[in-house]
């Protein structure tokens, strides 16, 4: 897994351009996603098994991942924009599974970002998939370009008002 794919990057959207808000909140939900799962594993365990191929993930299930992606990224949003009041500045980068990026802020952003990283956790494992079937769609999103297609086409879906 590359660096980029394992850090939760905080995103400063421009409210002008709503259509790019829209991509950038997808593409940086799918990298935050990764990165969370990557530092706070629903499953700290993998299992022996290698995951199933990516064919093998039904729509239900893709869409269920692509909902629970989703609400992490509604939380991250809310967390960058606490977190920005606080410091009066765009946030420095900030991974859940590396605590020394947590340690540069100041305190009260610290326990945001802390309330956030375990929100996302808490989401993932409620998220209706097992964890080694949300490990796996994860795994194999980063490898497989028509499943990552496939789970951000679902996220258009679910937005779509």
């Amino acid at each position: 897994m590359n660096l980029a794919a394992q850090r939760m990057v905080f995103i400063h959207c421009s409210l002008l351009n709503l259509n790019r808000i829209f991509t950038r909140s997808i593409m940086s939900s799918l990298v935050v996603f990764f990165g969370i799962l990557h530092g706070c594993s629903v499953l700290p365990n993998f299992s022996p098994t290698p995951p199933p191929p990516p064919s093998n993930f039904s729509d239900e299930e893709v869409t269920n991942y692509a909902q629970t992606v989703l609400k992490i990224e509604d939380q991250r949003q809310i967390a960058y924009e606490e977190i920005e009041a606080i410091i009066n500045d765009r946030p420095p980068e900030i991974a859940c599974d590396q605590p020394e990026s947590i340690k540069q802020l100041p305190n009260n952003a610290q326990e945001i970002a802390v309330e956030f990283c375990n929100q996302s956790k808490k989401i993932a494992q409620d998220s209706g998939l097992s964890s080694n079937q949300f490990n796996a769609i994860t795994e194999n999103a980063q490898k497989d370009a028509t499943l990552k297609k496939r789970i951000q086409n679902a996220m258009i879906r679910i937005r779509k008002p």
